[in-house]
């Protein structure tokens, strides 16, 4: 098995989860779904492949101190801090600048911070076929077995078997397909064949710097410079100049969508996006709370610490109680917390973000 590396991204202010996710602790260092934050199980489930001297993040400078105070034994020099946002594909570039330097035959995974899950034997799985096909030269991308038609994820086509050892097979990708309508989506959930795209990676440095050069020129040019910067006193000014100069784009579309050696490896491991409080309600009904006493209620997610709460007669609702603030929400309409956000930004009320 090839050397591996993590690269961890610990971006995103989590709007669709407030009141629990502030700008000043986001949903990635909550913890929404055990007792451990999204991101510390982000790390922990990779650790008896990839030890933490070998786990880097890419972060926002104001999330530089969280990211030490829940991983007390990440070096400091392994958070990669992202001046402003630019797209994922900026970003990781930041961390390939470094892991260049370091170990440019490196097999990276590159892993966003707030998913969960559940299967970790069957994850370990996935990560060593994916592992297998990124040291042959393949860009490789984690896609999800389907539970269903949802409309709110992107698919992946996958096309024939690829010639990779492992305990996962490996297919060749034939195609990315943006988040489909219903009808679409129940089309290919029956063809089978088609997955979920949850925007999880692995590769060699040295392949997907190439696919860099290809498809993204501005953002290689800009990898070139900070790996010549690192570690000298111009390093900051270098990262100053060439951030505005990055591609604004993401991986998926920077890269995946038109590079040709994209493979996918199906995975059946227990995922969650836990992007808002009705996917987090797909994960558990019933949250962090005093109590509850429901009668003729069903279907609710409730997060109230330290209070008991009673629901009579309603269902699928969504109740998150908060020192400042109380959200009470449809489990259908839970995406428009975002607006609530949106909205209390507009309104200058700074002290509720």
């Amino acid at each position: 098995m090839p050397r591996l590396y993590a690269l961890v991204l610990s971006g995103g202010a989590g709007t669709r989860l407030w009141p629990r996710s502030r700008r000043a602790r986001p949903k990635q260092f909550l913890d929404l779904v055990g007792e451990s934050s999204l991101l510390q199980d982000t790390v922990e489930r990779v650790s008896d492949l990839i030890p933490t001297e070998r786990v880097f993040l890419v972060a926002p400078p104001e999330h530089r101190s969280l990211i030490h105070e829940q991983l007390p034994g990440l070096a400091a020099d392994h958070v990669v801090v992202e001046p402003y946002p630019r797209g994922n594909a900026a970003a990781v570039a930041l961390a390939m600048a470094s892991l260049q330097a370091l170990d440019p035959d490196a097999v990276v995974v590159v892993l966003p911070s707030d998913h969960v899950i559940r299967d970790r034997r069957a994850f370990r799985d996935v990560l060593l076929s994916a592992a297998a096909a990124a040291d042959v030269g393949y860009i490789v991308t984690l896609g999800i077995e389907p539970e269903g038609p949802d409309t709110g994820f992107g698919y992946i086509e996958a096309g024939a078997p690829l010639p990779v050892a492992g305990p996962i097979p490996v297919r060749a990708v034939k195609r990315f397909i943006e988040k489909p309508g219903r009808e679409a989506a129940l089309r290919m959930v029956g063809a089978g064949g088609y997955y979920w795209n949850a925007g999880m990676f692995v590769w060699r440095v040295s392949v997907v710097l190439e696919a860099y050069r290809e498809h993204l020129p501005h953002t290689a040019k800009a990898i070139e410079a900070l790996t010549e910067a690192l570690g000298s006193p111009r390093y900051e000014q270098v990262l100053a100049d060439a951030w505005e100069e990055t591609d604004r784009t993401t991986i998926d579309y920077g890269i995946a969508e038109k590079a040709a050696n994209v493979a996918v490896v199906p995975a059946v491991i227990g995922w969650h996006d836990v992007g808002s409080w009705a996917r987090l309600a797909e994960v558990a009904l019933v949250g962090t709370t005093g109590g509850v006493i429901a009668r003729d209620a069903e279907r609710n997610f409730v997060h109230a610490p330290g209070k008991l709460v009673t629901l009579i007669g309603v269902s699928d609702l969504v109740v998150v109680d908060t020192p400042d603030a109380l959200l009470v929400s449809a489990r259908d309409r839970a995406e428009d917390v975002k607006a609530v956000v949106d909205g209390l930004e507009r309104e200058g009320r700074q002290e509720l973000l």
